[in-house]
């Protein structure tokens, strides 16, 4: 299916209106259209409604080997994906516009040191976490920068990473069940602002029907002290020095108030989250029982031993399990503190457990 253009009438018709100072939904030059934050259950799971442009972002991590030239700090890295749903002209995965917003991203995020990436590290030189952001265009109606760049401040923001433990050369990775998740150390938080153009009309935010007919566009990202982190040029128009000062001004203001609106968002998330109690780890009782297998794997690591529960076995305070060796069969008692004692099996089986990657929560 392809797209279909403007009609001249409709051109002719949208740019006489703007250059009278008027716009088609009926905001003000400099007027944001509404902005609507939700999150999902899991950590990280954010989507952000700018008008009728709906993006959804999703924080994910996993533990992998640091880069040679940084090799105490974790690895940040941004996908964009332009949905075929969202409008006609993303026919296809992989589109300009998608590396224009991930370039973007990167340059606003991760070069500004957004994220304390030494935090995200286990052992310098051999292990660190990376996080990726995953971003979903779901629909289009214009100014889909500030829409992406929006949601991915809200998700990382949101995330909270798995606690993790080092003791020598082991390294456990505690599920959020286990010990409550830690949140990510966010620095600033820079927000874009678009500024179209059309002629000597300045449109903040503009709508698809207002991009079709706009000379060319910048977006600005600054943070909530005032600083210019990112400046992006985008459709050939020429600007004077004077009207680059004003866009940085007006860009400010605009991140002052989406900034608050994040702020709110996060604590009204917060405060839903306490009240309703999926704020806290689960405790052993209300584990299932491969998790409580797997935790015990996690405690015998040592042994390595295969775990087969018996099919009469469905207390939940589990007590007592049934490990099967190909020659014998022992049972082993749990002694309440989580460590579980037994003889050194004839066989080492490869546990389950021992992976090093695992989804966001």
């Amino acid at each position: 299916m392809r797209e279909v253009p403007t009609s001249i009438n409709s051109k002719e018709f949208l740019t006489s209106v703007l250059k009278e100072g008027l716009r088609p939904d009926c905001r003000y030059s400099y007027d944001y259209r509404d902005i609507n934050i939700s999150f999902g259950p899991q950590w990280g799971h954010a989507e952000v409604l700018l008008g009728r442009t709906r993006v959804l972002a999703r924080v994910s991590c996993q533990v992998s080997q640091p880069s040679p030239y940084r090799p105490s700090e974790g690895n940040l890295i941004f996908h964009v994906n332009l949905s075929r749903m969202s409008a006609v002209k993303f026919n296809s995965t992989k589109t300009d516009f998608s590396t224009v917003i991930t370039r973007l991203l990167e340059r606003t995020i991760k070069e500004t040191r957004v994220i304390d990436t030494e935090s995200l590290c286990i052992v310098s030189g051999e292990k660190v976490i990376k996080l990726r952001v995953d971003l979903t265009l779901l629909d289009y109606a214009g100014n889909a920068i500030d829409a992406c760049c929006i949601a991915a401040m809200v998700a990382l923001s949101h995330f909270k990473r798995p606690e993790f433990l080092v003791n020598g050369e082991e390294i456990t990775v505690f599920s959020a069940k286990e010990r409550e998740p830690v949140p990510l150390s966010v620095l600033h938080l820079p927000i874009t602002c678009t500024i179209g153009f059309c002629g000597e009309k300045i449109l903040v935010d503009p709508t698809d029907e207002e991009e079709s007919v706009m000379d060319g566009y910048v977006s600005i990202a600054t943070n909530t002290h005032h600083e210019i982190c990112y400046i992006y040029l985008g459709g050939g128009v020429t600007l004077t020095p004077s009207l680059v000062t004003k866009c940085c001004e007006i860009s400010s203001l605009k991140t002052q108030e989406i900034s608050s609106l994040i702020t709110k968002s996060l604590e009204n998330d917060k405060r839903d989250r306490k009240k309703s109690g999926t704020d806290k780890p689960t405790t052993i009782n209300d584990l299932t029982l491969q998790e409580k297998l797997d935790r015990l794997y996690v405690n015998n690591r040592k042994n390595k031993k295969e775990i087969e529960v018996s099919d009469d076995v469905k207390d939940s305070t589990f007590s007592s399990i049934t490990i099967r060796y190909i020659d014998e069969v022992e049972t082993v008692e749990e002694d309440g503190t989580g460590i579980v004692s037994s003889e050194t099996p004839k066989s080492t089986p490869t546990t389950p457990m021992e992976t090093e990657s695992f989804p966001g929560f």
